[in-house]
């Protein structure tokens, strides 16, 4: 576990979802080409990720294959909206 700050903001969204999963990604960032591998790909990722407040991290398990959109952010300790 790592009390380090997030490297970023993962935004995901999953089919049949109205809103974004935002995931704050702890690590190294993925490139945007490998976010379009696991998409074709349908891969499921191991992706360490923090709760605000929470300490230290944990593994989140993403199933790409129901990801139909996902975007990249800068991680900043401001509150996350989502529209």
């Amino acid at each position: 576990m790592t009390t380090d700050a997030p490297t970023g903001l993962l935004h995901l969204l999953s089919v049949g979802k109205e809103k974004e999963l935002i995931l704050r990604v702890h690590g190294t960032m993925p490139a945007a080409e490998r976010l379009v591998s696991w998409m074709e790909q349908g891969a499921v990722v191991s992706l360490q990720v923090s709760h605000e407040g929470e300490p230290g991290t944990f593994t989140y398990v993403v199933n790409f294959r129901h990801v139909v959109a996902a975007r990249f952010a800068p991680y900043a300790r401001t509150r996350i909206s989502s529209f």
